[in-house]
């Protein structure tokens, strides 16, 4: 599915026109702070205003959105008449917006339908030629370096009656995607760090694994190199962005608070390029795992992301070097090549200064584990992903 996208700074407004074609009213998606920190919120409210398209926010979506955030951002929609969504921010805000276009276009339905496998001989829901199911366009702007959501169709809500996430049986692919690295310099640490950690499982996972293909091997080997140029960023070293008292439209205090205002405008100018960098990796591993999915660290996370609140970002990074010691040799060097790293202590080393999951007891961490497994065991289809024999006991040595 080739999803127009631009990853350029000002690429909301450098992209007005085409944001105002896609209808007449939008349902704008976030969060409750970030794209309002981070300047993305303004951007599209001044595209609103410039082009005279009509609007509605909804900025009620947490970290993991259940589907009862989606029937609030869907109602809000109707009762405003959106034709449109746009969602702003991580995986959680666009993943969102994918869910509410659809339950927008097929407004007589309830949540469940968001679980019910599109069947238009059953007359719920139509797909296209490509498999997406037929729904109201969706714009997506990323304001963390993970998710890779503006890149494929897949959308993954928390389900509290399963105590953990799932991905949608619906696919829907965003109709522009636009990134600006701009956004990431307000980013927190910890944000630009979680998600990061993200993109690597993303493209380790769609790199060891049966439906990978030429492409999407390419996608990869070009994706973790460009995330190896952020590993100092990762690890906390180097410090990038504006200092937390500074506000979007007010960069010039950047400048002038330093006492050599040109090497602070050149420091500025690195820090934007590392962080594009880290934009176009997270991008690239979404086109990845368009193709493959994502595989087994994935579906050991949720639980820990639902029950223990872990960020999904190191919930899916502990496990790569237990899903990466099974892979041959030969894909072993390739991936700790095209990372930089010498071997898997050092990649252990990287991620054990990387990944915090917090103070789970290691009772706590086992019971989550074994529910996981169990999970993995009822669903074949996740195993079929794997390139080598997956059993309980592999599943156990991958966990730890």
């Amino acid at each position: 599915m080739n999803i127009p996208t631009y990853i350029e700074k000002g690429a909301v407004k450098n992209h007005a026109a085409d944001i105002a074609r896609l209808g007449s009213r939008a349902l704008i998606i976030t969060g409750r702070n970030s794209a309002k920190e981070n300047g993305a919120l303004r951007d599209v409210l001044d595209v609103m205003e410039e082009t005279g398209t009509r609007y509605e926010i909804f900025d009620e979506i947490s970290e993991n959105p259940p589907v009862s955030e989606i029937m609030r951002a869907r109602g809000r929609g109707i009762g405003k008449g959106c034709d449109f969504v746009i969602g702003i921010g991580g995986g959680s805000p666009m993943d969102a917006a994918k869910a509410v276009s659809i339950l927008l276009f097929y407004n007589s339905e309830k949540e469940d339908f968001l679980y019910t496998k599109p069947d238009k001989n059953k007359g719920r829901a139509e797909t296209d030629d490509y498999g997406q199911t037929i729904c109201f366009p969706v714009i997506c702007i990323p304001t963390t370096c993970g998710t890779g959501s503006e890149a494929t169709g897949v959308s993954v809500l928390s389900r509290p009656d399963l105590r953990t996430k799932v991905s949608l049986p619906h696919r829907v692919y965003p109709s522009l995607s636009l990134l600006d690295s701009t956004y990431l310099m307000y980013a927190p640490y910890k944000v630009l760090r979680n998600t990061a950690i993200d993109t690597m499982a993303h493209l380790i996972e769609s790199y060891i694994n049966t439906g990978a293909t030429p492409e999407s091997k390419s996608l990869c080997i070009q994706g973790l190199k460009l995330w190896s140029k952020g590993k100092q960023v990762i690890l906390g070293n180097r410090k990038v962005g504006y200092v937390k008292d500074e506000k979007p439209g007010n960069v010039s205090d950047y400048v002038r608070r330093s006492s050599d205002p040109e090497k602070a405008m050149a420091d500025e100018i690195t820090d934007l390029k590392i962080l594009e960098d880290m934009l176009k990796a997270s991008n690239i591993a979404g086109k990845a795992i368009a193709i493959t999915g994502t595989s087994l660290p994935h579906a050991l996370s949720y639980r820990l992301t639902y029950e223990a609140r872990v960020a999904h970002g190191p919930a899916t990074g502990i496990f790569q070097p237990g899903f990466i010691s099974f892979a041959d040799e030969k894909t072993q060097k390739e991936l700790f090549r095209a990372m930089d790293f010498k071997d898997m202590d050092d990649f252990k080393s990287f991620l054990g200064k990387t990944c915090d999951i917090g103070n789970i007891t290691d009772v706590e961490y086992s019971i989550l584990v074994e529910n996981s497994i169990k999970d993995i065991l009822a669903a074949p289809e996740r195993i079929k992903k794997v390139p080598y024999p997956v059993n309980r006991e592999v599943l156990e040595n991958i966990a730890g």
